[in-house]
């Protein structure tokens, strides 16, 4: 006999539920989205201010930052775009004042006079400057077309190329790693590459604060580190710079206004990065007066004086 269930049997509920899963590897990605959505929403919450506020706030950041901060998004790029001069002027001005009176920007050939500017590209005159930059494998010559090549804007545009070429090898320098030879003749691809990267960014500081000021803080680390590096090197006996931890965090270049070694040589070959320590040329100290005395305000006018008005032989 076939036994049926009476009617008023109540259905069976379905009770299964996922399990939920407990692994590293979930974990690791739940942790990852929640860094995600943080930073996202505080992306959102930066983009609700005043304009006015996010620029007084770049100008406190190192130039790096600022220009990271221009990464983020389109609206980041454009307003960092917008106020490079603004926000690098302050920025040179709170952390690169002693930088700032080593490393001028060379003139532009168009902010010569139009009246000088073929004295100034005459092949004859560049050939006789050539003894300023065909030596050097560490520095791209800058092009006459662009820059004007008086003699004061050819030694400033060697010194910017420099210190950016110095801060390539820091790593070398710090472990103790020798720096590349080039036979004479020479130019690698390696080399070349370096020395153009180097040249591209001293011509986007020509026309953007913000470039220069970064190229200071390249600098300006570059220094900490050989100041350290040579603190540390005890068969060293010369006069160092003196500089505390607490100034060496500070982000500035406040500690060197203190007296130390001059640094007027120009460090014509990478030899010389091994024991070059705070590259500020352009200045010396004055004993009697106890203070440095600073030297290429006002030189890049009197080099084209000198162009139209040749001293009489």
């Amino acid at each position: 006999m076939q036994l049926h269930g009476s009617d008023d049997e109540e259905p069976l509920e379905d009770t299964t539920a996922t399990i939920p899963l407990h692994s590293k590897r979930t974990e690791r990605l739940q942790r990852k989205q929640a860094t995600r959505d943080r930073k996202r929403d505080a992306v959102m919450q930066l983009t609700k201010l005043p304009t006015e506020i996010i620029l007084e706030s770049l100008e406190l950041l190192q130039p790096n930052d600022v220009l990271n901060f221009g990464l983020v998004n389109r609206r980041f790029h454009s307003l960092v775009s917008a106020n490079a001069n603004v926000i690098g002027d302050a920025i040179i001005c709170q952390r690169y004042k002693i930088l700032a009176q080593c490393f001028f920007l060379p003139k532009l050939l168009s902010e010569v006079d139009a009246s000088i500017r073929p004295l100034l590209v005459a092949s004859d005159r560049q050939a006789v400057l050539s003894i300023h930059n065909r030596p050097y494998q560490h520095i791209q010559p800058p092009d006459p077309a662009l820059v004007c090549t008086c003699l004061t804007c050819v030694l400033t545009w060697n010194n910017l190329g420099l210190v950016l070429d110095f801060a390539h090898w820091q790593d070398n320098l710090d472990h103790g790693e020798p720096l590349p030879m080039i036979p004479r003749g020479q130019t690698p691809e390696w080399n070349r590459k370096l020395i153009q990267r180097n040249a591209d960014m001293v011509r986007k500081a020509l026309h953007n604060s913000l470039w220069h000021a970064r190229i200071m803080e390249i600098h300006l680390d570059s220094t900490v580190r050989a100041i350290k590096r040579h603190a540390g090197n005890r068969g060293n006996k010369r006069k160092h710079v003196e500089m505390t931890v607490e100034e060496a965090a500070t982000g500035t270049d406040d500690f060197l206004t203190k007296e130390g070694p001059p640094s007027l040589e120009f460090p014509y070959h990478r030899d010389n990065y091994y024991m070059l320590e705070a590259y500020l040329p352009t200045r010396y100290w004055k004993k009697f007066e106890h203070r440095w005395v600073y030297t290429f305000a006002g030189n890049h006018e009197q080099d084209l004086q000198r162009l139209v008005n040749p001293p009489k032989k």
